[in-house]
């Protein structure tokens, strides 16, 4: 959740951005067209506008620069990924780079059939690794087959072709990012290269080809085991899959090794077909534009894209803890912790009590955190705090993580942190510090005004997840109806010992063996 609010004199700053918002007679035409244009002073100018087929575009006209940043948010992340098919969203992201029926392909009528029979050689080859004792012989002649497959279809890739477009483009910070509730995809490019863009976008999500799929595959199964490696990603890890029994926000958003290893290209482009629709989508375009040009190209090129019917997605409700859970993890590094403690999401006005308490305790060298355990008594090297992770779209966790200095230990520093939070519970905090976030927290957009990508992110992620792209701006309100007292309720309520979920990482002592690679699907005690 990115903390981002408006303030009174963001007005004054923010002139040219209403005046993007168009004179009376573009605003005629932008009815016209069926959009609707903010005109509230408490938000943005943006124009929203959603097509037939459910795409829904959020275009904000900025004059600063003449560049234009895209933002498309699909909802779905890992959270959505069926059991035993863990990683699809994260390795399906790698794959959408991979380019279409005319991008990156010398003749996609050939290339078809030459992939065809790479998924047939590759399947044949997870049919046999999957079995409870793999023939050697037969396993290493059915690696070649693929082998030889791949290598054939390979003569029909034009190799990068989609990244060499970008760049002859002039494109700046193209990525994509996956989490567990949602996979976005980003570019900046100068503003007159507008229908470029159209023309690229809405042939990769209408007609992405999977290509190079199992060498991909092999490359994020590298990246799980270095990540294995990383204290950081186990500490995480072995958290989530504690605190959620039931949750798919147990799994990594890299997915299980054991699933990566059976995942086939059959399987992404089902996931390709499920989840890539334009209805569940939002497209934000931030820059120097204009509104109406915009939802002209967007009709032109993407109202082809068909609408598609989504699957439910009520997944399995985690029940209420009842025991306190402590795990320990050994691993050659230095100790630190991550506690975790449930909360009911961002549906619930609670959250905002969450948010309130998590500010105070840890942003800034003013916080409690800061004041009490790294400066004043020199428990910790750091020690913070977040009220909703691993996502937003289901209840989730409030989370800190701290890491104790030399010679302290973690036993220490977690009852340093249980200090402060019953103080928080048994005394409400000043009005100064809350007057302190709220000021911090309507600055943060101020901050963020000259990122016409971060402006998008905002915008779409808000829409797609929480249903809202205002809902950034909305949040300053009900901080402010905060009273200090709820923010001791929300803490005595969801800071108790049955709801909390502790994980410590030790160095193995002399006397232990060497630490295990990594979780399987269960905890590390």
């Amino acid at each position: 959740m990115k903390f981002t609010a408006l303030i009174p004199c963001l007005l004054l700053l923010c002139a040219p951005l209403h005046a993007g918002a168009g004179t009376g007679d573009d605003m005629t035409k932008l009815k016209k067209l069926g959009a609707e244009v903010e005109k509230d002073a408490k938000f943005p100018p943006v124009v929203s506008y959603t097509m037939k087929n459910g795409l829904r575009l959020l275009i904000l006209e900025k004059k600063f620069v003449p560049t234009v940043s895209f933002t498309m948010i699909f909802r779905v992340g890992n959270v959505d990924g069926l059991p035993g098919k863990t990683g699809l969203a994260h390795l399906f992201e790698h794959m959408a780079f991979k380019g279409t029926k005319t991008i990156n392909s010398a003749g996609f009528s050939k290339e078809k059939v030459l992939l065809e029979k790479v998924e047939t050689a590759a399947k044949a080859m997870i049919a046999e690794e999957s079995k409870a004792s793999p023939e050697p012989a037969k396993l290493e002649e059915l690696r070649k087959a693929l082998a030889g497959a791949e290598k054939a279809a390979d003569a029909l890739i034009v190799k990068d072709e989609y990244w060499k477009i970008y760049n002859e483009l002039g494109e700046h910070g193209m990525n994509a990012m996956t989490s567990t509730d949602y996979t976005g995809y980003i570019v900046s490019l100068p503003s007159n290269r507008l229908e470029a863009w159209m023309i690229i976008e809405s042939d990769r999500f209408k007609n992405a080809v999977l290509r190079e799929f199992y060498r991909e595959r092999s490359v994020v199964m590298e990246e799980r085991r270095m990540g294995e490696s990383d204290p950081n990603r186990l500490m995480w890890e072995t958290l989530f899959i504690n605190a959620f029994a039931a949750h798919p926000y147990h799994n990594p958003t890299i997915g299980w090794m054991d699933d990566l290893k059976r995942l086939t290209r059959t399987d992404a482009d089902q996931f390709f077909k499920t989840f890539y629709a334009p209805n569940n989508a939002t497209l934000a375009v931030v820059g120097d534009i204009k509104p109406e040009e915009v939802i002209k190209l967007a009709e032109k090129y993407f109202a082809s894209w068909k609408k598609r019917p989504l699957p439910e997605r009520n997944y399995t409700k985690e029940q209420p803890q009842k025991s306190e859970k402590r795990i320990n993890v050994f691993f050659k590094a230095k100790p630190s912790l991550r506690m975790g403690f449930h909360n009911t999401g961002w549906g619930n006005p609670d959250i905002y009590g969450l948010l309130m308490l998590s500010e105070i305790l840890s942003n800034g060298k003013t916080s409690r955190f800061y004041k009490n355990l790294v400066e004043g008594k020199q428990l910790a090297l750091y020690a913070n705090s977040g009220p909703s992770t691993p996502g937003d779209r289901y209840p989730s966790l409030f989370v800190i993580l701290a890491a104790p200095k030399a010679p302290h230990t973690v036993e220490e520093v977690e009852d340093a942190i249980l200090e402060e939070i019953d103080k928080l519970k048994k005394e409400p905090p000043t009005p100064w510090e809350m007057e302190k976030v709220i000021n911090n927290y309507e600055a943060s957009l101020v901050r963020q005004l000259e990122s016409n990508s971060g402006l998008g992110m905002s915008l779409a992620s808000n829409q797609q997840i929480l249903g809202d792209w205002k809902f950034d701006w909305k949040v300053t309100d009900e901080l402010r109806k905060l009273k200090p007292e709820d923010v001791s309720r929300v803490a005595g309520r969801y800071f108790t010992r049955d709801n909390k979920t502790i994980v410590f990482l030790r160095e193995p002592d002399a006397t232990q063996a060497a630490p295990p690679a990594a979780p399987a699907k269960g905890g590390v005690k």
